[in-house]
């Protein structure tokens, strides 16, 4: 299955919430706060936050009045940055991991490259699928989850890859 990691997912959720404060007035919020409101495990969130704080998507404050908020807008984080704050750069093969190809090891046969590579049928189609999941995911971003509404999102035009040449080129439809 393709899908985010749940560490992805509460990261997400945390960061909407950062931006939609149960309390308008308040800038800040605990990571209890978020983690109650959201029925989040605190643990796991509070490393969340820090790695979110480590790229600069979120910010604290310490004090009885601190806590945290988003560095940035809504509209200027997208789910991309927040997935590779959290995952590291996206990836749908190990081939298009840039740290299996740099001696990584390679989940499953404990090699430290893919035994395919130099001659895979499908990696030039493979890679671009990857650039367009994560062309796709940069363009989609906060203030678009924010809107919940099943629309599809404005600013993320369907693309497809055409294998012949690696290049994509835009859908007629």
């Amino acid at each position: 299955m393709f899908g985010f990691t749940r560490k992805t997912d509460y990261a997400l959720v945390a960061l909407v919430g950062l931006a939609e404060p149960p309390v308008k007035e308040a800038d800040q919020q605990s990571a209890r706060q978020i983690a109650e409101r959201f029925d989040l495990p605190l643990p796991a969130l509070m490393g969340i936050l820090k790695c979110l704080m480590g790229v600069g998507l979120v910010r604290s404050t310490r004090g009885p009045r601190g806590g945290y908020s988003l560095a940035r807008k809504p509209a200027d984080i997208s789910v991309n940055d927040v997935v590779s704050a959290i995952e590291g750069p996206v990836s749908v093969t190990n081939c298009c991991n840039a740290s299996a190809t740099r001696g990584a090891r390679v989940p499953g046969d404990g090699s430290t490259h893919c035994r395919i590579q130099g001659r895979c049928p499908i990696s030039i189609s493979v890679r671009g699928l990857n650039r367009q999941i994560g062309d796709y995911l940069s363009h989609v971003t906060l203030a678009d989850l924010m809107r919940n509404d099943g629309r599809p999102f404005a600013s993320s035009e369907p693309t497809s890859l055409h294998p012949a040449s690696g290049s994509l080129k835009e859908e007629a439809q």
